[in-house]
């Protein structure tokens, strides 16, 4: 979780266009983790304390700001930067690099406790944040290791959400390269895997306001259904996006199967429960200073993500179904 936190810093900085690349190498019980974002700040701060050190130790600062505490974002995981300090506080060993406006700033931990800070003069093509720490053994009792493929499955789920970004994943030794060139499209590929399909895919993309949503499903000849859900990249189990979603896709099909007669007077209207059924969904939203119930950010509980979701998918979904005759009957098709 720990390395999740500053891999989504980094991605804050892709979602804000300022990113392409980010490295991550594990190896010999450390983790480094760099990107070509534009680089944390640092510097003096009104109190005289130093910017890149508040970062990474004080709550409330956050990379989001610049060191007069102004935000620079409109999408981020988080504001005040809580993973990076908690990070910062679990490792026995905590180093970080960041290089903008011809300069670099080092700062060196150790359990959470400052032991090196200097700046000094560096290329002014060169922008970017490197972090590398070291899991405090004493704290993570039951030991240290990261697994490979858990945290090569949430760096591709990331790589889907962010197109374009490229991904290098060094471990052990052996280095591989993670991208996906059709975001959302490839992710629905990737967990329908050898399934049967029952329709074809349907992507939106809209926004509205500095929020944006994104979603991709299909139905596929299965029992259950399969969902991602995301706000600015941040993976959540439940939400208020969801139920949004969920009201707009149940809206579109009864209105859908009405109107062609599918659903007669007598009929009652198909439920959410009733066309939850063999959906394969990913649902990406990005807005700014989302609320979650939780630091670890599971379920997203700001009002505006189920108003706007609903209104934003209802069109596209309208769309969709009247456009795609042999999709829709075979979604309402499922669900009688």
């Amino acid at each position: 979780h720990i390395t999740l936190e500053i891999i989504s810093n980094a991605i804050d900085e892709y979602l804000n266009g300022a990113c392409s690349k980010i490295d991550i190498v594990v190896g010999n019980g450390s983790i480094l983790i760099s990107d070509d974002g534009r680089g944390v700040p640092f510097g003096k701060a009104k109190d005289g304390s130093e910017t890149l050190v508040n970062i990474y130790t004080k709550l409330h600062t956050g990379a989001k700001f610049d060191s007069d505490g102004k935000t620079g974002y409109n999408t981020s995981g988080g504001m005040n930067g809580v993973g990076a300090k908690a990070t910062n506080a679990l490792s026995s060993l905590f180093h970080v690099f960041s290089k903008r406006d011809g300069k670099r700033a080092y700062a060196k931990f150790e359990k959470g406790k400052l032991i090196e800070y200097k700046e000094e003069p560096w290329n002014k093509k060169e922008h970017g944040t490197t972090v590398l720490f070291v899991p405090d053994p004493e704290i993570f009792k039951e030991g240290t290791e990261i697994e490979y493929k858990g945290l090569k499955k949430q760096i591709s789920e990331l790589a889907f959400l962010s197109p374009n970004l490229v991904f290098t994943l060094t471990f052990d030794g052996k280095t591989e390269t993670i991208t996906s060139k059709n975001g959302l499209v490839d992710y629905l590929d990737y967990l329908i895997g050898d399934k049967d399909v029952l329709t074809s895919k349907f992507y939106a993309e809209t926004a509205e306001d500095r929020i944006g949503v994104r979603v991709a499903l299909q139905y596929v000849d299965a029992y259950t259904d399969t969902y991602r859900l995301y706000t600015n990249s941040i993976p959540n189990t439940s939400g208020t996006h969801l139920t949004g979603f969920r009201t707009a896709l149940t809206q579109s099909v009864n209105t859908y199967a009405r109107a062609k007669g599918l659903l007669k007077e007598k009929d009652l209207n198909f439920t959410g429960d009733d066309l939850k059924e063999g959906l394969v969904l990913v649902l990406s939203l990005t807005m700014p200073d989302p609320v979650f119930s939780g630091q670890t950010k599971e379920t997203l509980s700001s009002a505006e993500g189920r108003t706007i979701v609903q209104r934003l998918c209802a069109s596209s979904l309208d769309t969709w179904l009247n456009g795609h005759e042999k999709d829709s009957k075979a979604i309402i098709g499922k669900a009688l």
